[in-house]
């Protein structure tokens, strides 16, 4: 069973409910393997896994860009941004006076900190290096991705320019929250992560329930045995999706897990 963290385990506080909690140890106690699909970095998916108790296992990482087994955070898989490409989107972001931010290796940099790239710091719990527009691309290799914030309008507005840009480079773009638009190599989806981690775990792809709410966990969704769409996902992933459940607010994630896994009656 694979589990997105924001908009899906997590609660807009950032927390996990009591309830999920107790439905993930109750599956896990079936002989059944819980891991995370995020687009969090590494060590800022960690206390999660570690709050889940989820023991030895691999970890979807960065869209799928980067499969750790955990608790040791081993990298075991990774895929970076093709270096001309990841040039471009930073100078066309800066351009555009977007938030940019690069993640290179285990660090993240910032091109500047305001409002929003503070409460994304808060929120995954991570450290963030301020750089200039010049240093933002004296990177020691590729980034792994790149992420741009703004208002949502904004992103939407911009997106088909920005995947014109990038059109010539192995790269694909898109939102994985409101605000959040980001670029990553072709070749990195959270489908593909999830099987090299079910690979790791011996499991087949019609053996997978996954669980997840935007537009990047939409190729996970499709991958899976049974995919389920949180109830306040676009109506894009809930058409890739076999089920809906509740919304986040409602505690859809455990909802699912006590419906499709448990076989619990709803409360």
């Amino acid at each position: 069973m694979a589990l997105d963290l924001d908009g899906t385990a997590l609660k807009p506080d950032g927390t996990i409910s009591d309830r999920l909690k107790r439905a993930v140890k109750q599956v896990r106690e079936r002989g059944i393997h819980v891991i995370l699909a995020t687009g969090r970095m590494v060590q800022s998916a960690a206390r999660y896994w570690q709050e889940f108790q989820l023991g030895e296992g691999p970890l979807v990482a960065y869209q799928g860009a980067v499969v750790a087994l955990m608790p040791s955070a081993n990298v075991i898989h990774q895929i970076s941004l093709p270096e001309e490409g990841a040039y471009r989107v930073v100078e066309w972001a800066l351009g555009h006076d977007l938030v940019t931010q690069v993640y290179v290796g285990r660090e993240l940099w910032v091109s500047r900190e305001d409002v929003r790239v503070r409460e994304y710091i808060d929120a995954n719990q991570i450290p963030a290096w301020v750089r200039g527009a010049q240093e933002l691309t004296q990177w020691p290799e590729p980034p792994i991705k790149i992420l741009m914030q703004a208002d949502g309008e904004v992103l939407d507005r911009l997106r088909p320019e920005l995947q014109a840009l990038v059109k010539p480079f192995p790269v694909r773009v898109f939102k994985s929250q409101t605000d959040y638009l980001e670029v990553v190599h072709e070749g990195v989806g959270k489908a593909r992560g999830l099987a090299i981690a079910a690979d790791v775990l011996g499991v087949r792809a019609n053996e997978v329930l996954a669980i997840g709410d935007a537009e990047n966990d939409v190729d996970m969704l499709q991958w899976a045995g049974f995919g389920v769409a949180m109830g306040q996902a676009p109506e894009a992933v809930k058409r890739a999706a076999n089920a809906v459940t509740l919304a986040v607010e409602e505690d859809g994630a455990a909802v699912a897990l006590e419906q499709w896994v448990l076989e619990m009656p709803g409360e």
